[in-house]
């Protein structure tokens, strides 16, 4: 028997298409690498950082600050304090919730103009609001649509410095949200003094919301695009020509192409990392080598070097296929990455409690406004000082952010259980102390805990989804608390329960690592044993 030949016509067509493919997956990678805008991180980003900083100053220092102003008013207008409560937590709650429609928003009209309509928008909510008499009317016009404006302002805000920054963008990310905690401070000692000053009206009060929600928008003027220079533009068009083996000039349809090319390229959304914060980006390295060959690419070059340019669509497609892409079915059907996301909205659920009720629940001995307002005060303070702690501590190699969020959300659970007996001023102060650790990890470290269990590749999706479940909890933890209340005709009850539903967000999520390993090897099992099936038939065949 004669020895077959082991390389003829067929494998050397194998080979020569092999190649091929190989040449336009490396075309791609280089226009990619040539159209990709490169973040300056500095110069003019210290401005947008700055901006981001006002702009998260405004929104949160409104959402964390406006319930203990308004809601007794609302209580004594509608009889009821989970109604009154409702309020709030609708605004926070679609704060959170509008995160994939936001995200959506931008991808398609880019960041500043999605930040500037959310300031309009919630400015003109808190406007309509002062001729609002009925629940329902706050409930649509302060909650919803207040609260969608916000979120449309907060998300630009965040996205925006990953434009700008790369290797600062730990540092530019952190004095950014500051502000949230700055605004805090801010709002909590000026709502008081600003409501008595306008006679204890609530429609003069609502203007008076509406000027600091425009002035988010003012500053959001700052947010300005980065776009691919006429250089980068050019250079990937004579790529473009020298691929498709044409010497002549790149002609200006080809030009308006690749510029369109390049816009869709340095669009937030394909970038992985975007809501990565943190200092160690080397937890976000977790692509597998497949997962990155598989990675969408903007530019498509066939085999039989032609290329593809980015096709046009109307605001609607885009918009419908950018909300989507959201709804990522893998991480939906992770029994690991729901635990997280349950995780979330009881936390979000638990930790809003105090910001609404805290000076309400305070002893009776304790009189003054200052008095009375200092608590929230000082957790705005102490949230800026754990948020920069948190994430020392889990930058230690032998710490994860999982272990830091969840020591730090146990003992604020434990805290929380505590303020019912409290009776002194300093009682409160010490109560400050581990709450705010317990929300400054929860909102530091959230991308983090989410790149050590799914991985960068999916950060953007993970984010999305985890925002609509902490809006969830954002809507339905006031209400729960004031019925408690209005049950027991008391606040303790209220603490206690939520108290132990923080606790409880911390403690499920404690044997989280443990059940993604199962998941893996169950995925791996699956994976091997559908790979020996289809051997198995091929020898059979």
């Amino acid at each position: 028997m004669s020895k077959q030949p082991t390389d003829g016509p067929l494998n050397a067509e194998k080979k020569e298409v092999s190649v091929a493919v190989t040449a336009a997956e490396n075309f791609e990678e280089q226009v990619e690498e040539v159209g990709k805008v490169t973040p300056p991180d500095g110069g003019y980003g210290w401005v947008v950082v700055a901006a981001s900083f006002l702009v998260n100053m405004c929104v949160d220092g409104v959402i964390y600050t406006c319930g203990k102003t308004l809601v007794p008013k609302w209580e004594a207008q509608f009889g009821s304090l989970p109604s009154a409560t409702l309020i709030i937590s609708l605004l926070t709650g679609c704060y959170y919730f509008c995160g994939p429609l936001a995200s959506s928003f931008v991808n398609v009209f880019g960041i500043r103009p999605v930040a500037i309509g959310g300031g309009i928008l919630s400015s003109t909510a808190f406007v309509m609001s002062r001729f609002a008499t009925e629940p329902w009317q706050f409930y649509l016009i302060f909650g919803v649509l207040g609260g969608i404006g916000f979120g449309c302002m907060y998300l630009p805000s965040i996205v925006v410095l990953s434009t700008y920054f790369a290797k600062k963008r730990s540092v530019a990310t952190g004095i950014a949200v500051c502000g949230s905690g700055i605004g805090t401070v801010i709002f909590s000692q000026a709502n008081g003094p600003v409501f008595e000053y306008l006679g204890k009206d609530t429609g003069l009060f609502m203007l008076y919301l509406a000027a600091i929600a425009i002035s988010g928008a003012a500053f959001s003027l700052l947010f300005a695009p980065l776009k691919a220079s006429d250089q980068q533009v050019t250079k990937v068009a004579k790529m473009v020509r020298q691929y498709e083996g044409k010497p002549e000039e790149p002609t200006q349809r080809l030009l308006e192409e690749v510029r369109n090319d390049l816009e869709e390229l340095n669009k937030p959304g394909h970038q992985a990392d975007t809501f990565l914060v943190g200092g160690n980006r080397s937890r976000s390295n977790t692509m597998d080598k497949k997962e990155a060959e598989a990675a969408h690419h903007v530019v498509h070059a066939t085999e039989d070097h032609h290329v593809k340019h980015v096709v046009k669509k109307s605001k609607l497609a885009e918009f419908k296929d950018s909300l989507c892409s959201c709804l990522d079915k893998d991480l939906l059907l992770s029994p690991s990455f729901m635990t997280l996301a349950v995780s979330g909205t009881l936390t979000v659920m638990a930790f809003l409690v105090p910001f609404n009720f805290i000076s309400l629940a305070m002893h009776e001995s304790i009189v003054g406004e200052a008095q009375r307002s200092l608590p929230l005060t000082l957790i705005g303070i102490f949230n800026i000082v754990c948020r920069v702690l948190c994430g020392i501590i889990a930058d230690h190699p032998k710490m994860s952010a999982l272990q830091v969020s969840n020591i730090a959300t146990i003992i604020a659970g434990a805290s929380m259980l505590a303020v019912p007996h409290c009776t002194e001023l300093w009682h409160y102060i010490v109560f400050c102390i581990p709450f705010s650790a317990g929300v400054a990890c929860f909102a530091a470290l959230r991308s983090v805990i989410c790149v050590e269990l799914i991985g960068v590749e999916k950060l953007n999706n993970a984010f999305g989804i985890l925002m609509v479940f902490m809006g969830i909890g954002a809507a339905a933890g006031g209400p729960i608390a004031g019925t408690i209340k209005s049950y027991t005709n008391s606040y303790d009850y209220a603490f206690y329960v939520m108290g132990a539903v923080f606790a409880f967000s911390g403690i499920m999520t404690i044997r989280l690592p443990q059940m993604k390993a199962w998941e893996d090897a169950r995925k791996e099992a699956r994976r091997i044993g559908g790979a020996t099936e289809m051997r198995f038939i091929s020898q059979s065949s």
